[in-house]
């Protein structure tokens, strides 16, 4: 039973974002369609989301991943190759952080590896990564593992420029507060949440990760469904979707 902030108001125009399972997140139509810019924070091996997104939205794309080593790249280099040439959106990418060995193939001389982090050493932090574009109406996509919680006041800061937001939230149990408050001081409406039930619940029941989408201009359908919604996909596919229960 979650508290009745997280609970979205109504029903909104929403549309299926990325991979079926897990890579794919839901997002509010309006805030898709007037979006000028998508700044994407984790992006590790699959960009379905970005590609996706850009089909429907042909703009600028900020790409932020400092996870993945030139090891990984030099093993999988026959795959990688392939995956890049599939690049539909590559002509849209403004910049990609990623290590050097990957990095290479978007045509830049001033690559520097970065995580988004405001604590770990030589990291970008929010306000570095939203200052790439002087552009209002962002998108952001947030799945970076834990380090969302160090950016949340950075967000809130710049909030005016930003139009939509997906961000998976981990050990949400426990950050439970923390998030309240960022819900409360944000002036975008909550307008989707989905539990992550490659992770299952803690002792208390509670999802240890939920993907919440925010929009500045959410287009209403009508009363709030329960959830997940019909558009929802299990993020590991075998395992049956974590039901969301709201305190009304």
């Amino acid at each position: 039973m979650l508290p009745s902030i997280f609970k979205p108001q109504f029903n909104y125009k929403l549309l299926r974002i990325g991979s079926r399972y897990d890579g794919g997140y839901l997002v509010e139509s309006n805030s898709l369609s007037n979006s000028n810019c998508l700044i994407s924070f984790g992006i590790s091996t699959n960009w379905d989301f970005e590609r996706d997104f850009l089909n429907y939205n042909k703009i600028d794309l900020f790409a932020f991943d400092g996870s993945i080593n030139e090891e990984f790249w030099v093993s999988q280099k026959k795959e990688a190759l392939k995956k890049i040439k599939r690049l539909s959106f590559y002509k849209y990418l403004k910049n990609f952080y990623l290590k050097k060995k990957f990095y290479k193939f978007f045509n830049s001389d001033n690559f520097t590896p970065k995580f988004i982090s405001n604590t770990l050493e030589n990291s970008l932090s929010f306000i570095d990564a939203i200052n790439f574009t002087s552009k209002t109406n962002i998108f952001l996509k947030i799945d970076i593992e834990g380090s969302e919680y160090e950016i949340l006041d950075e967000i809130i800061r710049y909030q005016e420029r930003i139009i939509g937001i997906v961000i998976e939230f981990h050990k949400f149990g426990k950050n439970l507060e923390r998030i309240k408050s960022f819900i409360e001081k944000l002036n975008l409406k909550l307008v989707h949440l989905h539990a992550n039930n490659n992770d299952g619940c803690d002792l208390n029941r509670v999802p240890e990760t939920i993907e919440i989408t925010f929009s500045r201009y959410p287009i209403k359908l009508g009363k709030f469904i329960p959830l997940p919604n019909e558009l929802d996909m299990p993020n590991k596919r075998k395992r049956k979707e974590i039901v969301l229960k709201f305190s009304d």
